[in-house]
């Protein structure tokens, strides 16, 4: 293994294309989602096409060795929303998403935790759909890099929803503390 080629899963520079890679079937049962946001645990968890899963995991491997993706994050827990704020986070680069109108349910995109699911961060947008449809794998541009804020466009529904790196950052970090009822002096 050649960890000079390791990918991380923080954003590395502003202007990079975010692409998400393998298929949705929008599944939001059992979701954090599902969970957080509506109060409930029903529905089945997502089902596992391991054919496809090994086709993503090999896919992920080869763009990482060739250098062609920057960071790289699977969308398992909280689905790919959950992912992007995981990834600007770390690398303290925000982003700026649209979501389109053609799409019926956003929530099940940006929250759908359908397995074998990558968002990647890139300068070669193009060959990354190129080598995701020669693996048969679903891939689109989600996004870009940059800013310090995180913007999510829901167009004609609603407008942006933006949240800024600062605030992001302050809740993430406040979570363990209250979790624990840790006395903030003490942090």
């Amino acid at each position: 293994m050649n960890v000079s080629k390791a990918a991380t899963i923080g954003f590395k520079g502003e202007g990079e294309t975010i692409v998400l890679i393998g298929h949705s079937d929008s599944h939001v049962g059992q979701s954090l989602w599902l969970k957080e946001c509506h109060g409930r645990s029903d529905g089945p968890p997502p089902p596992v096409d391991l054919a496809a899963e090994r086709r993503a995991g090999e896919l992920i491997g080869k763009l990482i060795a060739s250098g062609a993706v920057s960071a790289v994050h699977d969308c398992s827990d909280g689905g790919a929303a959950v992912a992007l704020a995981e990834m600007a986070l770390a690398g303290g680069i925000g982003l700026s998403m649209t979501v389109v109108p053609q799409i019926p349910n956003p929530a099940t995109i940006l929250f759908g935790e359908d397995q074998g699911r990558f968002v990647v961060t890139t300068r070669e947008p193009a060959a990354i759909r190129a080598a995701a449809n020669a693996a048969q794998l679903f891939a689109v541009e989600i996004g870009t890099t940059g800013g310090d804020r995180l913007t999510f466009d829901l167009v004609e529904r609603g407008g942006q929803q933006t949240v800024s790196l600062a605030d992001l950052s302050a809740a993430h970090d406040g979570f363990f503390p209250k979790l624990m009822g840790a006395d903030a002096a003490l942090v």
